[in-house]
């Protein structure tokens, strides 16, 4: 027997499948071996193994067994490219859902180190580069059903999932400065500046004071007293908002543990 023939066992190792696979496309005549020994035996061809792959790599893009079959009925040219055009796109779609997840991915783990290393009894200063807000219509801070509604209206607004990127509220220094701890002014979610939309808000670049709150939002108060007094003994200024962020709910089981991240533009009076 010449060596450009196998045998069913030779051609899966091959190819790396399992032997039932080709008995399975052989039984409905997707893939047949092409030719019959002497033996009575069936054999594969070395040229076979063009075809197969090609019939291996629809499998993996997605095709059924009904569409390969009846693509190889009557194969040509224009319909090959067709299918070869539609993968393509298919592939380009799912590279970039990758992408997206291995960005959440990223963010995550870095809230995650963040959250790990913060420190609840100190407020620091920090540098932090413009970024671009996506915000929501104006809400009461009551947490009511209005401002859930304007919540939902806000995710609406943002092109790609929220999770993968900075999100949470805003509270405006004078509503601070006033012990006016409740009058949240916007949701926020960070995005790009190419978005373009009519309510994005371009955060400073700047120097940003930073604290830590840890436990339930009623907690929250005292955390801005706290920085209130630190602002006052250092003589620095606040200005614009107070930007709140949680980093930590996907690794919790209860309140208590959740941490808040706060930021506030600070300059020297």
């Amino acid at each position: 027997m010449e060596r450009s023939l196998f045998t069913t066992g030779e051609f899966a190792k091959f190819h790396k499948v399992n032997k039932r696979t080709l008995h399975y496309y052989d039984e409905i005549g997707l893939f047949k071996p092409k030719v019959m020994g002497d033996n009575g035996y069936r054999y594969y061809t070395y040229l076979q193994s063009s075809e197969f792959e090609m019939i291996l790599a629809f499998r993996e893009l997605g095709m059924s067994i009904e569409e390969i079959m009846e693509y190889f009925k009557n194969p040509n040219t224009e319909l090959f490219r067709s299918i070869i055009q539609a993968k393509k796109a298919e592939i380009k779609s799912q590279i970039h859902k990758l992408r997206e997840l291995d960005k959440l991915l990223q963010f995550k783990e870095n809230q995650l180190d963040l959250s790990e290393a913060a420190s609840f009894d100190k407020i620091e200063i920090i540098q932090c580069e413009e970024e671009y807000l996506l915000l929501s219509d104006t809400i009461t801070g009551e947490w009511n059903d209005e401002d859930f509604k304007k919540l939902f209206a806000h995710t609406e607004n943002c092109t790609n999932r929220i999770f993968n990127r900075s999100y949470g509220s805003m509270i405006s220094v004078e509503a601070l400065q006033n012990k006016k701890y409740e009058d949240y002014a916007y949701f926020f979610t960070q995005i790009s500046k190419s978005h373009g939309h009519k309510t994005m808000f371009k955060k400073p670049k700047g120097n940003y004071l930073r604290a830590f709150c840890k436990g339930d939002w009623n907690l929250l108060p005292d955390c801005y007293e706290r920085i209130l007094s630190f602002t006052e003994s250092k003589k620095m200024r606040l200005t614009g908002y107070a930007y709140e962020e949680g980093i930590n709910e996907m690794a919790i089981s209860a309140m208590d543990e959740y941490i808040t991240q706060i930021t506030i533009r600070c300059e020297k009076d």
